[in-house]
């Protein structure tokens, strides 16, 4: 994830900026693309996120 002003377009909880309830969960959060298999990459992701989603949905 890359900050706002260097053209990111997802904040590190992977909320879209500029936008209310709405995250985004595949490889274009990635800044850099892996030189190797993708997949591993966006699983990796994919888990980061699903435990960030479980977090905030605890903590009202």
């Amino acid at each position: 994830m890359l900050p706002k002003d260097k053209g990111g377009v997802v904040d590190d909880r992977i909320w879209v900026y500029g936008t209310r309830g709405l995250r985004v969960v595949d490889a274009s959060v990635m800044p850099t693309i892996p030189r190797a298999n993708t997949q591993p990459a966006v699983y990796a992701v994919a888990e980061w996120a699903a435990d960030l989603i479980k977090e905030d949905h605890r903590h009202p």
